[in-house]
């Protein structure tokens, strides 16, 4: 019965609020309201009935169920109280875990009535806690007839609460603080209120207030923090007429103003003016750290005004007369502020063998130097600079991806000079389509030494990856009509990193031929071959080698291409030990029929180790099978009769004691 009464005044309750009558629901029982807790809400997140949202605040209760709804009734209280609203409130503001709500609320609400009823609780409120929170509400809401209140409050004992009212004084006296604010004795704890006030006038448009507070507050008995802030938006409310304290800090032997001085220095308005000052500084600095922090500076003034000024002393900057760390300084700020003109420069740099530092740094911004103006210049650097630009540039071109100069890499593959050259073979074997390997290959051939043929075999084999694999491979045969034996012996190399059937097809070819040298090489290749979707060719082409070579080498070495196939290569269970059997069964030599229980014991399984186990009774192999059993065995988890049998099987046909006791170890785990 009682829940069903329960219902039905939160039922009344609910309807009420909808139609905006005023019934006393500051008696509803606070287990009814918490029992629909989730529709109370949901009515106060709908109605702006001033009415429904003070009842809810008039519930007595802090625990968090109820203290929950009155927090959204708190809220709506802020977007759609008036002044009716205010000695509900006020009464709240001392209250544990409600108070900041009220302030919340207070703080939003229009009329004088709110910032009268907040000075008069400041006046009798005794905990500082709270006593600062409404003091910090006064301060948001701003009423220049709050700041007499305020002042009250600016030497009170509690530090929370004189820097509340130091907020709030700054945030309503206007004028009035002015002097409060600029004295020399001025309390530590209120210099961030006088910064507010200060801000308060720049926003304004009144500098010369805000100039004079900040000035005072950088003479201050303060903390240094303070001053140095203080000082740093002195010059910057000074804007152009701040350049004299900006110089006079870049003079200052302490370190705090001198980077002062950079900071304001970096965010004083565009133009010519701060940065020609700052350039006649760079003299004048001794320390070279200090110059180079100032070279850093100037050069994030970006604006086309302060380049003018800056790219020529910056430049000079970057010569091996001047110390590293400047040097250094210079060429990263070249990254801000250079342009076409500076590549020269800084090709120059990135080639200084005597600093690493500095070739890294000038590398680094060639590298990111923005704008198709830079491009451009690269691009003629390559066409008509020396060799060592034109080494430089084709870095830059692969690096920068600038397309517009592959044309001219293709041309640096037959400069005279080796080291373009190289250069340009490895910007091509990055860059390379189908279309440019004729070009490549043609490389190859007029290579002028062996190192310079390795190479270019090297870049070939790394182009060939991304190639599609029969058209490059059509490519590579065109060159074998005419080629040299080392030529072709390169070429079936190259081969072999092209993969597919096309190259399969030629490699196979040369695999039969009567050149003894080119021979060689192709049956070698077959038992290297690196492509997994070419298993059926290659493995067809090891066993076809291996049956039929009458050379005895030959057949070897398809016997050993053909099981590497079932080392290496992913395929059936049943695939791999045919292969095994085939290659047992193949091979003359027991160093090759060996083979097959690497393969058995890379690839551990019940039906392997029974296929292992067959081999216990060859007297010449039980041994190796023995210990192959044995090792297969260990990897396999769990129990298992087949396991076991084999197990068992080992220690009667092992004569190995250390192949016995691994054995009686697997057994006793079964």
């Amino acid at each position: 019965m009682k829940h069903i009464l329960h219902l039905l005044i939160v039922s009344v309750f609910l309807t009420c609020s909808v139609f905006g009558q005023d019934p006393d629901w500051h008696r509803v029982p606070k287990d009814a309201l918490l029992e629909k807790g989730a529709d109370v809400i949901k009515m106060l997140l709908s109605t702006t009935d001033e009415n429904a949202m003070l009842n809810i605040v008039k519930q007595s209760g802090t625990e968090d169920d109820i203290l929950r709804l009155k927090m959204f009734a708190y809220k709506r209280l802020g977007m759609y109280g008036t002044k009716a609203a205010v000695p509900v409130l006020v009464e709240k503001l001392d209250i544990e875990k409600e108070g900041f709500y009220a302030r919340y609320a207070l703080e939003t609400i229009p009329g004088d009535e709110v910032d009268a009823a907040l000075c008069e609780a400041a006046k009798t409120i005794k905990n500082p806690n709270t006593l600062a929170g409404v003091l910090t509400s006064l301060g948001v809401r701003g009423n220049p007839k709050s700041a007499a209140t305020a002042k009250e409050f600016l030497k009170h004992e509690d530090l929370d609460v004189r820097k509340a009212a130091g907020y709030a004084y700054a945030g309503t006296a206007g004028d009035e603080a002015v002097e409060f604010f600029t004295q020399k004795s001025l309390d530590p704890a209120l210099a961030d209120s006088g910064f507010l006030l200060a801000e308060i006038f720049a926003n304004k448009g009144e500098k010369e207030k805000a100039i004079k507070i900040y000035d005072a507050l950088a003479v201050a008995d303060i903390k240094a923090y303070q001053k140095e802030a203080a000082l740093y938006r002195g010059i910057l409310v000074r804007g152009l007429e701040g350049i004299d304290l900006l110089v006079a800090q870049l003079n200052s032997e302490s370190p705090k103003f001198f980077g002062v001085g950079l900071k304001a220095g970096r965010e004083l308005p565009a133009g010519n003016a701060v940065t020609k000052a700052m350039v006649d500084q760079l003299s004048k600095q001794s320390d070279p750290l200090r110059k180079a922090k100032l070279v850093r500076s100037i050069g994030d003034r970006k604006d086309k005004e302060s380049k003018a000024v800056s790219l020529p002393a910056i430049s000079e900057l970057t010569k091996p007369s001047d110390f590293v760390v400047v040097r250094v300084a210079a060429i990263d700020s070249l990254r801000n502020i250079g342009d076409p003109s500076v590549l020269p420069i800084l090709i120059d740099a990135a080639n200084q063998t005597d600093s690493p530092e500095v070739a890294n740094a000038a590398e680094n911004v060639l590298r990111n130097l923005p704008g198709k103006e830079i491009d451009d210049a690269i691009v003629g650097l390559l066409e008509k600079g020396n060799s060592v630009s034109k080494i430089k540039a084709i870095g830059l071109v692969e690096d920068r991806r600038i397309i517009s100069a592959y044309p001219l890499l293709k041309k640096g593959l037959l400069d005279s000079d080796a080291g373009v050259r190289n250069a340009a073979i490895d910007a091509l074997g990055q860059t390379a389509g189908i279309e440019d390997l004729p070009i490549l290959l043609d490389v190859l051939d007029k290579a002028k030494s062996d190192e310079e043929a390795e190479k270019i075999l090297n870049v070939l084999k790394s182009a060939c990856t991304r190639l599609p694999q029969d058209a490059a491979s059509s490519e590579v045969l065109k060159l074998f009509a005419n080629g040299s034996t080392a030529m072709k012996i390169n070429l079936l190399d190259l081969l072999k990193e092209i993969g597919g059937a096309k190259a399969m097809e030629i490699v196979t070819q040369y695999a039969w031929g009567n050149d003894a040298e080119l021979k060689d090489k192709a049956t070698a290749i077959l038992g290297q071959w690196r492509s997994p979707q070419d298993l059926n060719l290659i493995a067809a082409a090891c066993l076809k080698l291996a049956k039929e070579s009458k050379e005895n080498k030959f057949k070897v070495r398809g016997l050993r291409g053909y099981i590497r196939l079932a080392r290496q290569f992913s395929m059936s269970e049943e695939r791999r030990l045919q292969i095994c059997q085939e290659v047992f069964d193949l091979a003359d030599r027991d160093e090759d029929k060996i083979l097959i229980f690497d393969v058995f014991a890379r690839n551990p399984s019940l039906n392997v180790l029974d296929v292992t186990v067959k081999y216990l009774d060859n007297e010449k192999f039980k041994e190796k099978a023995s210990e192959t059993a044995v090792a297969i065995g260990e990897k396999l988890q769990g129990k298992s009769p087949q396991v076991a049998n084999a197990m068992k099987t080992v220690l009667e046909k092992t004569a190995n004691n250390s192949v016995k006791e691994r054995a009686q170890r697997v057994l006793d785990k079964q």
